[in-house]
Order: C-alpha cells, then structure tokens, then sequence
C-alpha cells in the first residue's frame, strides 16, 4: 500500500525507475545467450568404451560387467544401466539429486584407471561423457556436406584445408569435425612365407617402424655458460626409407623390410560410405561454443562460408543438413506472430469492456514493462532464451495483464463511483492488494513444487516455470506501481464518466438473476455440476488416447535399410545400395536421395519436393522398391514409408513396442516370443519382432568360438600366449595402427598379413604351428572352432535383462493403444518377471508417481496462500472447488479435438491449479469486504458476483487469447507446448463459465 502511494504521489521518481528497466532490460536482451535448448545438468554420466570386432556377449562379460562393477561402488550411485552391443558397451551411471558431477566424474575416472589394464586387449580408454536426454539431443550445430565428381580422399583434403581451418576462426565456434573420406594411409603388408622362413616375428617389424619415427630428449650440453638440449629426431621423407629400414642381421647379409613386407602408399579402407545423389561426400560437423548467441554465430559461419564457396573447385557442392537457428528464428518468429496477435485481441477486449481507448494503452504498456523485468531477471538468475523459456514466456504472455486489468478495473469503479483520480487510484489499488498478491502467489505456488522434480523432468520443466514464475512476479510490481501512477496522468480530467447502459450491463443484470436462481437452487446446482463432471470423465478415460505417439519427421519419406549378414564386407553391401541407387537416381519425382553404407548394414534415405509429399507418388514408389527387395538371398531388406502419406494411408502404421525384464536371459527370451504370437493372431498386427533388444534390432547374429585343449598345448610344449599371438598375426586384419611423421606430415600406417581377406574358417583349421620341438602340427589338433548364435545387444537395466517385442498395428492409434494394455494385464509372468510398454509412448512409473505428488503439493500450496489471506479453513475449500470445475473443461477439451494426452498436458493441469483458484480468490475476498460493511450474505454474493463479474471475464478472455497462439500457430499438434496449452484454455473456460 505505501509502495502504490509512493508511486501515485511520486510520478517522477516511477518514470525514472521504469526508464532504467528499459535500459538495463535492452542490455540484458542483447547479452543473454539465445540457444535451442537449456544447458543441461543432469545428474547422469555415460562411460563409452570400444572394443572392436567383439561380439555383445564379449563386450558384456570383459567390458561392460567389470565397468558396472566400478560403477556402483561410486559415491551417491542411484542406478546403474547398460548397453553392450557389437564393439562398443555404454554403461550409464545416474546418481543422487544434488550430487556434484564434476567430482562423481573425478571419483568415477579413479576407479575407472584401476581396471583399465585388466580390459582385453585393444579396448580404447573408457570415455566419461555427460548424459543429455534425447529431448535434449540437438545434434550439430551446423552440418554441411561437400559433394562432388571427386575421389573420396580428395573431397576430404579439400575439406580440412579449405573449410576446417578457416571456419576455426569464426568467432564462437569451438571445433570443426571432417567426417567421412578416406586419408592417407602407409601399409605394410607381411609375406607370412618369407617370415616363417626367416624366423621373424610381426611384433620384431612393428618395433623397427616404431622405432623410425622416434624422437626423443638425449641430454644436455654445456657451452659457453649456456645448456642445450640435445634432440634425437629422425624425420622420414618418403616410403623409401621405411622399405630400407634394417629389420635384423643374420649370416646371409642384412634383413630389410621390403624383403619379408610390400610396402604402399595408399588411402584407408573407408568404414563408412556416404553419397548424395550417387556422389561420394564428407559431413562438415560444426559445433559452437556454449553460452553463445545461436543466431549470431551462425549468421558468421553462413558469411564466412559464402566467402570460401568461391574458393572451390568447379563441381564441388556444399549442402546444409543441420541448422539449429533455423528453428530459434522460427519460434522468434512465432513468438512475435504471437505477441502481436494477443495484443491485438487484448487491446480489443479491453475496448470492448471498458469502452475507452485509454486504459488498453496503460494496460499493454504493463506488458512491455514486465517482459522487460522479466528479462533482467533471467540475467540475474543467468538464464539463457531457449525454446523452453520462450515457451514459458509465451504461456504467461496473458497472465501478465491479469493484474493490471483488476486494478485500473478497480480504479475505474472508484471513479464511477464519483471519486476523483488520486484517491480512485489510491483506494482502488489499496482495495485489491491483498486478493491480487494472493493470486499471484497461487499461480506461483503452484510451480513451486517443480523444484522437487528429479530425473529429465526436472531439466525439462523447470526452465519453463521460472520463466512463467519471474514473469508473473514482475507483472505484479508493474500493477502496483506503474498502473495506478499511469491512471493518474491519462485520467486527470477528475470524473470518469459512467459506461453507457449497454449489452455488458444487460449481461450483468441477467448474470445477476441467474446467481439469485443458482443459489435457491443450491442442490440442483450442485447435482447438475456433478453429472456434468462424470459424463466428461467417462469421454476422456475411454476415448482419449493417454501417451504421446512417437514422433517422426514431419516431411514425407522412404528408407530403405539393408541388413547384411554378420561378417559381411562394406563392397558387398555397397553393391546392393548401388542397385536400388541406379533406379532412383534421375527421376524427376525425387529431391534427394542419401546413402550410407557399412560393413553389414546400409541406409538409403529418399526425400521427396514438398509438393508431392502428400500425393499418391511415394506409395506407389515404395511399392515398386518393395519388389525389388525379392531379388537379395541372405540378405534382409526392407522399404519404409514415414510423414503425412503414409501415416493413415496403409504405407506406415502405428509403431508399438513392449520390453520385458527379468534376470534370466533364456527366461526373457521364452517370454518374449510367447507375448509375440500372442500378439501375431490378432488380425491388425503386423511385423512383430520379438528377437530384438532396441529399434532396428535383430537376433541373427552368429560367432566363431575357438575352443583350446589346454592339455594338447602343454604335450606340444606350448603355453596360451604363444597360441593366441600366433592365431591373431593370420586372422586379425590389422596388427598394429600407429602413426608417423613424413615431410612434416603426419600420416597412419598399419600392419597387415598379406592375404588376410582371403584367410578362411578352412585356413585357419589348416594352419601349421611351429612348436618349440621343431614338430609341426594343425590347429585343429590343439583347438576346436564352433559357430554359435549371439544377442545383437545386450541392454540391463538394474542387473536385468530386457527384451523388446515390436510390432506395427494397422489401424487407429487409440484401438493399438488398448491392444497393448490388453496383453499386458492379461499376460502371467512368473515372479520377478515384468511386462511394460516402451517409454517413449508415456511416462515411467517414476516420473509419474512425481507428477502426482507435484499435483498435491501444487494444491496444498494453493490452499496455504488462501488460508492465510482468508484466515479461515473453510473458504479455501471454496476456492479448490474450482479445479474439479476446469478439468471437466480439461477432459471435454482433449475429447472434442482428439488430441493424445501427454505429460504436457499432466503440466497444463499443474497450472490450471494455480490459475482457475484466482478469479475464486479475486470473488471471495471481494464478498468479505462487503461482508464487513454489514451486508447480508444473499445480497453479499449477488453484488459481489456483479462487481467482479467484468475483471474476472477481462483476465480469463486475455488469459486465453494469450495461449490460443500456441494452439493455432502451433502446425505440430505433437509439439509439447500444445497439450499444455489445450488442458490450460480447456480448464480456465470451464472453470469461468461454471
């Protein structure tokens, strides 16, 4: 109240206040970091470690196994999951809340540092990385691909010498990464004939090129009072000299390298193969450094690389995949779409209710000035603009001119009223303090219980409501001080004059009526709010779909993916892309095509012009691409249809999928394949897949075991270790990859046995073994080889294995939906044995036990700040009755436009909560008022409710036009702001209404 004098008697001392917000504001606008998502800070690491050419059940045993034992021996460990595929094993390690990471990262890497000798061989060091969640997972910042009529290795040349290193001193960029091509590469390829006769080993030639290439600190030497480091440096200036290198000295002359290896300068083997458009390419990856400007950074890299595309070789392209500000200068654009929009409609209400032009002037300035407070605060708090804040900032876009609107309201009343301006604006402001904080502090209580939050919930909300709480925070300082200081001036002609009899008093005194009417026919009333209230939850629980349906790409288009058998070679699967390339490549129906190849695996991406992504054109081509697939014995492929033309239209249906847990693989596996025909009679099911342990994933993977007979090695005089580096040096395709120094240059070389392509399972039982008694024996006298089949992936989680059952349902997502719960309550499983549904459809138990318990805590707040306002226990109760009021707005809501509800929408209700209780709040306090002049409780209500009735109808219509934006505007109905925002404008017109 003092601080509302002040500004009313102190006009100058407000303006000067509100001028150094919207300078400090402007500043703060320009500093604070605008990316696409918040920096994450998740109480999660990732330990990665490769081991190639393993197989998952290897990588699970002496890798994964020992780092989960580590794992959990950490300070403040939560839970410990797995991942251990071909070559590689990803143990991620999720900890405590309030858990400092930078020292569980330094406990993590000690501990890690005491196993790693005991790793197998060629297993790299384990990677510690921070855990991102895939809502987070943004990819590069900017992605290029250069492409063109060029050799691999000269494309990558090119790319590293005129791309990477000028696009380094672009300021913001942190690294620039040339993917893909080919480098240079010396190879050294072992004659085994001429090694075995000539009694040397391939360990003896990797010590001699290592020793080439060696440099090193010799000593020191004293002259004239000065000391010099003598340097042992021995630069190689071409292959010559590694061919000519002494390998040993025997009685018949000198052994070089060329006599027992070829030597050839040539580029590696690529490991990956990717084309545009039937040309070899490589990927720019650009990232940019954190805490930047996105938009800026880019703008430099885009000026930057206009620049260097004159500097190409004719023929060369380059071509943008990735752009992350893209999406920032869209949802700018939105935003301000948005924002003009609900101006403009809030500068219309207003007209419309308070039939003067000057008030919806006052009242939009309050906007400006919030949003600018606002602004100063996320510098404060160092809270960078992305796509979560400005979200927040969106919703609370209405919210902001709630408090305002009751106040100049109230002003306006007073001066109605027959008061002159100072004294309207004095007690009008003064009168509405108490109930207006109140309700702010709902709203904001409401968000409160976020804090409690934990796992990806907590980082993907929380940015959100601190924007919404620091905006409504402001909003309610600018009402008490610039509104009431504003009205001062632009109304200080003294009177207001009353409003003209009009549609708005006809309304008022029919609503009038109808209050009188409700409260002689209190039951009635109640009855008839509570049948409407069970009628729109039974629409909601049995036709709303309760999840979120994965989302895809938006655009049309067709993968094909090609699945190789284990062991094959990336010409092979090279050869069957080119196939299906050749039919694709020069139809004019096609904007691109891209391909990328592995040793067993391939993908062929087919985009199509945005005019025909929604024509019949890419199912009849899938169709064709189909067919073709019948012509590859052994090799599985398969055509996939994505986006708007095959969603519905029998190309690409709802995707389902069910893991099973259970700590006995064999067990899992049994279940797995039970659920799977269960699931396969049903007459809309389609491709189920239940040898899988992840998407894309298949069971036929198969291993060669070589068995060793321990006692025939000890009567042949041979230990394991001379057995295992004897087999490795024939059938290992690479025995050392080190790197050298040529001109300057650093360039890799490898040691291979010449040959090693063509060594065969045959071979390998053949071959000869020296032992140390000058007998030569087989291997298949000393060793047996089995053929065995392997998991692709091995997932645990919390020591359990797990198991998906895919499939595809053709039909409505809502009848797949019930399909799945069916099996799963009707499926008995023995007892530590679970059946769940993919988490990506919906929440995990966890995050959904905190969604209730921040539901309950969100209303015990909202009850605590109005029984504090109202000293009383019992009209809170009132007030809380209006939340069962707006989800009956809620439920009907999600029913009429058919719309799935996600957790968005759980967090749409959160709000509601704190929301729908403050036109009861504003009411209330209003009653009591007149309550204590000594007016009867009839009359009280009837007044009361006629007083209130155009604020309240003022803020909920603003408050709603606020959020229609992110409805209309908002093209992807599976973006997570449009449930939200759906529940809230649901909830808030019911709650109003009833």
């Amino acid at each position: 109240m003092n601080l509302t004098r002040f500004s009313i008697n102190r006009p100058t001392a407000v303006a000067m206040f509100y001028l150094g917000v919207l300078f400090t504001g402007l500043l703060s606008l320009s500093r604070l970091p605008l990316e696409l998502t918040p920096e994450v800070d998740f109480p999660k690491l990732s330990v990665v470690t490769y081991w190639p050419d393993s197989s998952p059940e290897a990588v699970e045993a002496f890798v994964t196994s020992p780092i989960e034992a580590v794992a959990n021996t950490v300070t403040n460990v939560h839970k410990v999951n797995s991942i251990s595929e071909e070559g590689k094993s990803t143990v991620n390690v999720e900890f405590l809340r309030g858990t400092d990471m930078d020292f569980a990262a330094l406990e993590l890497n000690e501990k890690l540092s005491l196993i790693r000798e005991n790793l197998p061989y060629g297993t790299s060091p384990p990677q510690i990385k921070k855990y991102i969640p895939k809502e987070f997972e943004t990819g590069d910042f900017l992605k290029y691909h250069l492409t063109g009529a060029y050799s691999l290795p000269e494309i990558r040349r090119i790319a590293l010498e005129r791309l990477k290193v000028p696009l380094m001193s672009v300021e913001g960029i942190a690294d620039v990464q040339v993917l893909g091509g080919q480098d240079r590469e010396i190879q050294i390829l072992l004659l085994p004939q001429k090694l075995k006769a000539l009694g040397i080993s391939a360990s003896k030639i990797a010590e001699v090129l290592k020793d080439l290439n060696i440099r090193f600190d010799a000593g020191k030497i004293h002259r004239y009072g000065k000391r010099y480091d003598i340097l042992i440096n021995t630069p190689l200036r071409d292959i010559k000299e590694i061919q000519g290198a002494i390998v040993e000295h025997n009685k018949g002359g000198l052994i070089r390298v060329k006599d027992i290896a070829i030597v050839k300068d040539t580029y590696a083997e690529p490991r990956v193969i990717t084309r545009i458009n039937g040309n070899p390419e490589v990927v720019i990856s650009i990232q940019k450094e954190p805490g930047t400007n996105t938009i800026k950074v880019a703008d430099r890299v885009f000026a930057k690389l206009e620049e260097l595309k004159s500097k190409l070789p004719p023929g060369l392209t380059l071509i943008k995949e990735r752009d992350q500000s893209k999406k920032i200068r869209q949802e700018l654009s939105r935003l301000g779409s948005r924002a003009a929009f609900s101006v403009l409609v809030i500068f219309l209400v207003l007209l419309v209710f308070l039939r003067n032009f000057k008030t919806p002037v006052i009242i939009l300035s309050t906007i400006f000035f919030s949003v600018l407070m606002t602004v100063n605060l996320f510098y404060i708090a160092k809270v960078g603009f992305n796509l979560l804040t400005l979200a927040g900032l969106a919703l609370g876009f209405g919210m902001l001119v709630d408090n305002s609107i009751v106040v100049l309201d109230n002003i306006y009343r007073h001066c109605q009223m027959g008061e002159n301006i100072l004294t309207a604006s004095q007690s009008g402001t003064s009168e509405v303090i108490l109930p207006i904080t109140a309700s702010t502090l709902t709203t904001v209580a409401a968000f409160i219980p976020f804090l409690y939050l934990t796992g990806e919930l907590r980082i993907y909300y929380l940015p959100f409501t601190m924007a919404v709480g620091f905006s409504l925070l402001s909003s309610l300082l600018v009402a008490f001080t610039l509104t009431p200081s504003i009205s001062t001036k632009l109304f200080s002609q003294g009177k207001i004059k009353s409003l003209p009899v009009g549609s708005l008093t006809y309304f008022e005194i029919a609503y009038q009526k109808i209050v009188r009417w409700g409260l002689r026919h209190k039951l009635l009333v109640l009855f008839v709010a509570g049948l409407i209230f069970v009628g729109s939850f039974y629409l909601f629980n049995k036709y709303v779909t309760k999840g979120r349906i994965f989302s895809w790409r938006k655009d049309t288009y067709l993968q094909i993916v090609i699945r190789m058998p284990k062991g094959a070679e990336i010409q092979r699967t090279d050869s069957i892309a080119k196939f299906f390339e050749k039919r694709l490549l020069g139809n004019k129906d096609l904007k691109t095509v891209y391909t990328q190849v592995t040793d067993e695996y391939g993908i062929i991406i087919i985009l199509f012009p945005e005019e025909l992504e929604t024509t019949s054109i890419p199912l009849i081509l899938k169709e064709q691409l189909t067919t073709l697939t019948n012509q590859f014995a052994g090799v599985d492929v398969r055509v996939y249809g994505f986006g708007p033309s095959f969603y519905g239209g029998g190309g690409m249906a709802a995707r389902f999928r069910l893991k099973v847990l259970g700590y006995n693989y064999n067990e899992v596996k049994r279940i797995a394949r039970e659920v799977g025909q269960k699931l396969a009679r049903h007459s809309r099911v389609r491709d189920v897949n239940t040898s899988s342990s992840g998407w894309f994933w298949r069971d036929d993977l198969y291993e060669m075991t070589l068995r060793v007979h321990r006692e025939k090695l000890n009567q042949y005089h041979l230990s394991v270790a001379d057995f295992l580096q004897f087999v490795q040096s024939h059938i290992r395709e690479g025995l050392q990859w080190q790197q050298m120094k040529i001109r300057g240059k650093i360039v890799d070389y490898r040691i291979k046995m010449k040959g090693y392509r063509d060594f065969n399972v045959t071979d390998l039982r053949n071959l000869i073994l020296d032992t140390p008694d000058g007998e030569k024996i087989r291997l298949c006298q000393i060793a047996k080889l089995d053929e065995r089949k392997v998991l692709s992936k091995i997932v645990r989680e919390d020591q359990q294995y797990q198991r998906w059952i895919t499939f595809e349902y053709r039909g409505p997502y809502k009848l797949g939906d019930k399909l799945v719960e069916s099996v799963i309550k009707n499926t008995h499983l023995p007892p530590g044995y679970k059946l769940i549904r993919g988490e990506f459809f919906f929440l995990r138990e966890e995050e959904k036990q905190q969604i209730y318990l921040v539901l309950f805590l969100s209303l015990l707040l909202v009850f605590m700040v109005t029984a504090a306002l109202f000293e009383s226990l019992l009209q809170p109760f009132v007030v809380i009755l209006t939340v069962p009021l707006a989800l009956i707005g809620v439920f009907l809501i999600f029913f009429l436009t058919d719309t799935s509800f996600d957790r968005s929408a759980y967090i749409g209700v959160i709000l509601l909560g704190g929301i729908v209780v403050n036109n009861s709040i504003i009411l209330i306090d209003h009653l009591n008022q007149l309550r204590r002049k000594g007016k009867e409780l009839l009359d009280s209500i009837v007044e009361g409710c006629k007083d209130r009735l155009r604020p309240i109808l003022m803020t909920s219509t603003t408050t709603v036009v606020g959020l229609l934006p992110l409805v209309l505007f908002t093209t992807n109905e599976r973006s997570i702001w449009f449930a939200l925002s759906l529940a809230t404008i649901g909830g808030l017109v019911s709650s109003t209404i009833l």
